[in-house]
């Protein structure tokens, strides 16, 4: 039997949402026939849990453990990190160091797409519809009439290292566009000033199998708030999901085409979730998560019951793949 290890938490505001996703991602790769193991990593240190109660330490030489005079190596990872090490390529470099195959993008893949400002530069280059926007870093000063000069008000400040809508505000007023900037300082060194767009916010996810490219059901977000912040998304009954999205057939196309050209196109693998805004007919590229949420309350998910595919047979799927 193939012995996974489902990495999750980090060292970002993250961490609890990606402990819950790694608990759901443990239950179900164990379903499809894995011995599984949950492999916590926090500033505190890597613990792999052996049941609620006892955990020991991992050893960061070659990602092993000991208990009762055995030492367990593992045959893959599903990554459940959202944020940093995991979702921005640091870990995914560690990995292939030590040759262990693991479920999601590579560290090139990882790293641009984490950064929200490098992604939208990427995207734009292979034809991608993208917001106006200015790229601020912690060093530099900040000069908010030139700021809002170029992307208007209301706008978006959003740390360009971050998810969860972590740090992210919408500023409608000049004075308080700083104010918002410091804010977003405390979850990355980069923040991205963003023109708002009005319109309908849609995810799609997908993944590259042998087989073929399956692309799932487009989901469309609705946020009974100001937007679509972490309240909302991790608080019932403040948002709704609708898969699938209330777009026509000919929005729904070029949102699956942009999602689809932007995975190849960085070079992606395993499932991701793209973001986009649908506004005068087009659509906007708002992120790509190659970490996506798998909590109860995440959407790839609910995406996949709408397919009629189980968690457990998707992680089957994505693990036989990469087990050789």
């Amino acid at each position: 039997m193939k012995k996974v290890a489902v990495v999750a938490g980090g060292y970002s505001s993250e961490y609890p949402i990606s402990v819950q996703s790694g608990q759901l991602l443990v239950s179900e790769v164990a379903k499809a026939g894995y011995e599984v193991y949950l492999v916590e990593i926090s500033p505190k240190g890597w613990l792999v849990h052996l049941t609620p109660e006892v955990t020991v330490p991992i050893n960061r030489a070659d990602f092993s453990f000991s208990f009762g005079g055995n030492t367990l190596h593992f045959d893959a990872v599903v990554m459940a990190i959202h944020g940093t090490p995991g979702e921005d390529g640091k870990l995914q470099g560690y990995f292939d160091l030590l040759n262990i195959p693991y479920t999601c993008c590579g560290v090139m893949a990882a790293a641009v797409t984490f950064n929200k400002h490098a992604c939208k530069v990427f995207a734009q280059q292979i034809g991608l519809n993208t917001a106006e926007s200015v790229l601020v870093r912690h060093t530099d000063p900040i000069d908010a009439h030139a700021i809002i000069e170029r992307v208007g008000l209301p706008c978006f400040v959003k740390p360009a290292e971050s998810g969860s809508s972590f740090g992210v505000s919408k500023v409608s007023e000049v004075t308080k566009l700083k104010d918002a900037i410091m804010q977003a300082f405390q979850e990355s060194q980069e923040v991205l000033i963003e023109k708002f767009l009005k319109g309908t916010e849609v995810t799609c996810g997908m993944v590259a199998l042998p087989e073929g490219d399956l692309i799932f059901p487009i989901t469309e977000v609705v946020s009974k708030r100001d937007f679509f912040d972490y309240e909302a998304k991790y608080t019932s009954g403040l948002s709704e999901e609708i898969t699938p999205a209330r777009i026509d057939e000919t929005m729904a196309d070029q949102v699956r085409k942009a999602t689809q050209k932007l995975y190849h196109a960085l070079g992606c693998k395993g499932i991701t979730r793209t973001d986009f805004i649908i506004a005068d007919g087009k659509a906007y590229l708002l992120e790509v998560n190659t970490v996506p949420g798998m909590s109860p309350h995440s959407i790839i998910p609910k995406q996949l019951k709408a397919m009629g595919i189980s968690v457990a047979d998707m992680y089957d799927r994505l693990l036989k793949n990469i087990c050789t």
